[in-house]
C-alpha cells in the first residue's frame, strides 16, 4: 500500500518540492523540511519543523540535486538554516534508503560508515535523458534573450553529442537553425549526418569557429581555451551547459570580452514543475525497483 510508505524530502529547490507534492497526491506519506522560504502551497505533503521529524520512520529519504554544493552542507536554497552533511547522515538508520543527486566520495564515505544504501538518481539514464529536455529548452531560451538576431536562420555549434547535445541539436534543428555538432566518435558522426546536422571533428574545430552566432558547450572539460576563443566572432554568444569545472577558459574569455553564460541547473530555473515531475517519476521507479529487490531477497 502506498500509504504504508513514508518519504522524507530534505532540502533542495522547487524540483524537490514539486516531486514531494506529486508523490503525496499519489497516496504516499510525504514529509518535507528545508523549504521555509517557499510561500506557496505544500499540497498534501506534510511540512515539518525539524529535519528529525522529516526523517523519522521514513522508508526513503530524498536529498537535493546536487546533494551539496560545498561537500560540507546539504544544498538548501529555499532555507535560511544549514545542515551539515555529517549531522544528517548521523540521523539516518540502516534500513532507510537515501536517494539524491550527484553523490560523491564524501557522501559515499559518510554512508559507508553507517552501511547506508545510497541511490544517485542523477546517474540514471531514464532521469538524465528526460532531464535533458528542460536543460535544452532553457539553453535555447537564453540564446533567444542574448542573440541580436533570431535563433531561426542562425548558425549554432554544439560541442558534445551526449544526452543534452542530442536533444539540443534536435530542438535547434526544429527551429530552422543551421546546426553544427562537434564530436569525436565515428558513430556520433553517422547519427549527426543522418539527422541532417553538420559534423565537426574536435581536431579541426578552430577552422569553423568564426561561423557561429552561438556556441553551446556540453562537455565538462576544457573545450574552448584562449586559442579557440580568439577564433570566435566578438559578438558570438557562448553558453556553457557543462557541470563544474565547465568547458570554457573563463579568465581568457573575460580578457577577450567574450559573452559567456555558464548556465547550470537549468531545469530547476526554467522548468521546475516539469523537472519536479520527472524527479517524482524517477523516485517511483527507484522505489519499485528497490521494493522488488527486497522482496526477492526474502
Amino acid at each position: 500500500m502506498k500509504n504504508d510508505i513514508k518519504i522524507g524530502v530534505v532540502g533542495g529547490d522547487l524540483r524537490q518540492l514539486v516531486a514531494a507534492q506529486e508523490l503525496a497526491e499519489e497516496g504516499y506519506e510525504v514529509a518535507v523540511y528545508g523549504f521555509e522560504e517557499y510561500t506557496g502551497s505544500f499540497g498534501m505533503a506534510t511540512r515539518c519543523v525539524s529535519v528529525e521529524d522529516a526523517i523519522r520512520k521514513a522508508d526513503f529519504i530524498v536529498l537535493p540535486l546536487p546533494y551539496s554544493n560545498d561537500k560540507i552542507h546539504l544544498n538548501m536554497p529555499l532555507s535560511q538554516s544549514e545542515i551539515h552533511l555529517e549531522d544528517i547522515f548521523a540521523l539516518i538508520e540502516q534500513r532507510q534508503i537515501v536517494v539524491g543527486g550527484r553523490f560523491d566520495s564524501v557522501a559515499e564515505n559518510l554512508a559507508a560508515e553507517k552501511k547506508l544504501k545510497l541511490i544517485d538518481y542523477y546517474g540514471r539514464e531514464d532521469f538524465t535523458v528526460l532531464n535533458a529536455i528542460p536543460t535544452a529548452e532553457g539553453a535555447i531560451n537564453i540564446a533567444m534573450q542574448e542573440l541580436p538576431v533570431t535563433v531561426s536562420n542562425s548558425k549554432s555549434l554544439i560541442i558534445g553529442f551526449g544526452r543534452i547535445g542530442k536533444i539540443l541539436a534536435h530542438k535547434l534543428y526544429g527551429l530552422n537553425t543551421e546546426v553544427y555538432v562537434a564530436a569525436r566518435r565515428y558513430e556520433d558522426f553517422a547519427w549527426i549526418e543522418a539527422f541532417g546536422y553538420k559534423g565537426v571533428g574536435y581536431d579541426v574545430l578552430e577552422e569553423y569557429l568564426e561561423k557561429f552566432d552561438v556556441v553551446f558547450n556540453t562537455v565538462p572539460a576544457l573545450m574552448l581555451d584562449e586559442k579557440r576563443l580568439k577564433k570566435l566572432r566578438p559578438d558570438a554568444i557562448i553558453i556553457d551547459l557543462a557541470s563544474n569545472p565547465g568547458g570554457i577558459d573563463f579568465t581568457a574569455a573575460k580578457t577577450l570580452g567574450r559573452n559567456v553564460i555558464w548556465a547550470l541547473s537549468l531545469p530547476g530555473k526554467y522548468a521546475p514543475i516539469t523537472a519536479g515531475k520527472i524527479l517524482a517519476k524517477t523516485i517511483r521507479i527507484i522505489m519499485r525497483e528497490t521494493m522488488l529487490n527486497i522482496a526477492m531477497q526474502i
